[in-house]
């Protein structure tokens, strides 16, 4: 007996007797914690007080029941899961056993209680966790699918669903190659062999890369994908983890063709001027230097132009008021016709076409003298063709030359061979004119209006002489170096090179201000639009020579007037004559 008490005593469980009215009389040590009552207060008790209120008429029935029949509403000598009150009020969970004996014609019910406080908040834990990871795959972005050992898909979540355009009940059960392309089963099944075994798949630990997925209406789509997999029992389980990379591939194969098509284009601009350079002839040193410099220029305005049309062509008012803007005077030149795109092939030879014409016309036609005029216009053929005529006026007595040199052969062959059309050329004592009539491949009429547009009258250029003192910044010794000699024998009194704004600041300070300045906008990294600042407010008119197509880093400055590289001398110096005028 003694023996007895001292394992009641002793018991982790609490142990509570009672009697045929519910009422405690064993009430051991454990109880005694449990509960938090001495067992000298706890005898004599209606078992009730220790159960929470709302579950006393449950209890009730399952005492009678067990009391008569030895069964539980649950099973043999068990209550299960119940809940307990504390003597502060606080409801716990206790798991539960009883068993009754027969003593002296009374039966007596013994309860074993367990607190299971700490288990079930650990078995809730995991039971939200279960279901934070049951939103999470629910939720997922990516696809998750989960297969057996037979690779049959045992899980396959919404984001696979919309994936492969199969639902979720179908696709349960079913093997995970059916969404592989058939050429590559075999390969996807060495892949999940190897990882099987070793955890490495023949690529690298846990990733199978990009590999290809097949939708349920057979299209195939790129995919980025990795594994992993986890034992359960003595069976393995393999998550793939897939992501649909539609869209980031053909970003990146946009971005390959744009690379390659960028690469193809400089490529082939570095073999034309190689090519001008290397055919261009001239007797002297500095006609040689003169002509080199306009064609580059030519070929530099309409990469320009096209960079700013995005490579989708250029407007060809806009081409032929470029490559005739340095050449004439007020009056002298004269640009009409409907509002005409060019196509991205046709912008560069186009714009050599009309440079060639325009350089011809100052070193021999019609504008070589003050009388001259040349009218440029262009129409579109009922054929679809277009033309574009030049017409010289006004100047010097011309014959047709017995040979050609360069300039023309270039002419002929940009327009008939490089376009594709056919060339008619004049020569009536009143002056050169040129028709050129080009396939309608060289223009794009989803862009092209048959509005006119109105005679272009361009400003003057100005005359040599003393033309004032210009401050120069820029940080390329070599543009640097020719910038300031050609404005030299302009007529202007250089201040400078200057490569940084430091230089430039110690060149205008104690000594007389410039009339005007010519700013690179990057020098060594540093923008120069502080120094911009500082000459706006000491009264100085400026201007932007940069390689540049915007500059959106600095928004006050994005409308101001700015000649893009390589330099066009006659451009710079109307520019400058032109901001020097205003107030």
């Amino acid at each position: 007996m003694q023996r007895l008490e001292g394992i009641v005593a002793s018991a982790m469980d609490g142990i509570i007797t009672i009697d045929d009215e519910q009422r405690i009389i064993l009430f051991n040590p454990a109880a005694e914690r449990m509960f938090g009552l001495p067992a000298s207060e706890a005898l004599g008790r209606h078992i009730s007080q220790f159960i929470p209120e709302r579950y006393r008429a449950a209890h009730a029935t399952h005492i009678r029941r067990f009391t008569e029949t030895g069964v539980t509403t649950r099973q043999m000598g068990s209550l299960g899961a119940i809940s307990g009150l504390r003597t502060d009020g606080k409801e716990f969970p206790i798991e539960a056993s009883i068993s009754q004996v027969e003593v002296g014609g009374e039966r007596l019910a013994t309860v074993i209680l367990r607190d299971i406080t700490e288990r079930k908040a650990a078995e809730d834990a995991l039971l939200e966790s279960r279901r934070r990871m049951e939103g999470i795959v629910e939720s997922a972005m990516d696809a998750l699918i989960t297969i057996d050992e037979d690779q049959r898909i045992v899980l396959f979540n919404p984001a696979a669903e919309r994936m492969f355009g199969v639902a979720r009940q179908e696709a349960l059960g079913s093997p995970i190659e059916r969404f592989i392309p058939e050429r590559f089963r075999a390969g996807h099944g060495e892949h999940i062999r190897l990882f099987k075994e070793t955890g490495v798949t023949n690529r690298r630990m846990g990733a199978l890369g990009a590999i290809s997925g097949l939708r349920a209406n057979g299209e195939e789509f790129p995919l980025e994908a990795s594994i992993s997999q986890v034992r359960i029992g003595e069976g393995k389980l393999a998550t793939v983890i897939l992501r649909d990379i539609t869209e980031r591939k053909a970003n990146e194969d946009s971005r390959q063709l744009l690379a390659r098509e960028v690469d193809h284009r400089a490529k082939n601009a570095l073999a034309v001027v190689q090519a001008l350079v290397s055919l261009t002839r001239a007797d002297t040193k500095e006609a040689f230097v003169s002509a080199v410099r306009g064609r580059v220029s030519a070929l530099s305005r309409a990469h320009s132009l096209l960079a700013q049309n995005r490579w989708e062509g250029g407007d060809l008012a806009a081409i032929i008021t470029d490559e005739t803007r340095p050449y004439q005077s007020v009056n002298q030149l004269l640009i009409g016709g409907p509002a005409v795109t060019l196509g991205p092939n046709a912008v560069q030879p186009v714009s050599l076409l009309i440079h060639e014409l325009a350089t011809n016309a100052v070193k021999y036609g019609a504008l070589s003298i003050a009388e001259g005029r040349v009218d440029v216009s262009w129409r579109i053929l009922p054929s679809n063709e277009l033309e574009i005529r030049w017409t010289e006026t006004g100047g010097p007595k011309v014959e047709k030359p017995v040979s050609k040199g360069f300039g023309s052969t270039l002419v002929t062959e940009v327009a008939t061979r490089q376009l594709a059309g056919k060339l008619e050329i004049n020569w009536p004592l009143t002056g050169m004119n040129l028709v050129a009539t080009l396939p309608s491949s060289v223009y794009r009429p989803d862009l092209t209006a048959g509005m006119p547009i109105g005679k272009d009258e361009l400003p003057q250029p100005s005359e040599p002489g003393s033309a004032g003192r210009i401050l120069v910044v820029e940080d390329e010794a070599l543009i640097a170096m020719e910038l300031c000699s050609q404005l030299e024998s302009r007529g202007w009194q250089i201040l400078g090179p200057a490569a940084t704004t430091d230089e430039a600041m110690r060149l205008v300070s104690g000594t007389q201000l410039p009339d005007v300045a010519v700013l690179d906008i990057n020098l060594g990294g540093k923008p120069v639009y502080q120094f911009a600042d500082w000459l706006q407010s000491h009264g100085v008119p400026f201007l932007f020579c940069t390689g540049y197509e915007q500059h959106d880093d600095h928004k006050r400055f994005g409308d101001w007037t700015t000649i893009r590289k390589p330099i066009s001398l006659g451009v710079l110096e109307t520019e400058l004559h032109r901001i020097r005028q205003m107030p």
